[in-house]
């Protein structure tokens, strides 16, 4: 799928469970976090599988959209996780079951219902930042974990992978009027 067929896939449903990789980082935090934010603005009911392997720096991010446990999804969506193998320990029930991955690893093993990868992106973030302009205007509250997903699995930007896009990327969401500082305080000093 591309981005736009997965924004209409995404505005055809609701009741989504996002998912994130053990051990998360903060692209896949951020991809979950940006993604549910996104289809709340929409009036959907979306929300994230809490993940055991949270730290101090990425819980944040996560918290507002943490699933209550007696939230049952009528649709599950992963965000920056190549393979089922990465699921923590709370979502390997969800293996068969993933409606909708989102991934930007060359390695993604296409495991979804749907699917939709971009590995030249630098980070899953790049990928979600096109799929949420499909849905619904930016806005600082997903601007703030898009940055963090894109500028923490870049290394603040310092990998070989990034490019001109993962720039401009940046530019769009500090546009918004987020403090970038702050995180890449957080994440880098």
């Amino acid at each position: 799928m591309n981005e736009r067929q997965t924004a209409e896939w995404l505005m055809e449903r609701d009741d989504f469970l996002i998912l994130t990789h053990v051990r998360p980082d903060g692209d896949t935090v951020g991809c979950a976090a940006a993604l549910c934010a996104g289809l709340r603005s929409l009036g959907k009911t979306a929300y994230l599988l809490p993940n055991p392997g949270l730290t101090d720096t990425t819980a944040p991010y996560f918290a507002p959209y943490a699933a209550p446990a007696e939230f049952v999804p009528d649709h599950v969506v992963s965000t920056d996780i190549a393979t089922v193998g990465l699921f923590p320990d709370n979502a390997k029930s969800y293996a068969d079951k993933v409606d909708l991955a989102i991934d930007h690893h060359p390695s993604f093993e296409g495991f979804g219902k749907a699917n939709i990868v971009r590995p030249e992106a630098a980070a899953c973030g790049e990928l979600i930042l096109d799929i949420v302009r499909e849905l619904t205007p930016l806005t600082p509250e997903i601007a703030l974990p898009l940055y963090v997903a894109i500028s923490t699995d870049t290394g603040g930007f310092i990998y070989s992978n990034v490019t001109a896009a993962t720039h401009r990327a940046a530019a769009e969401l500090m546009d918004t009027g987020i403090d970038y500082r702050a995180v890449n305080k957080l994440f880098f000093q």
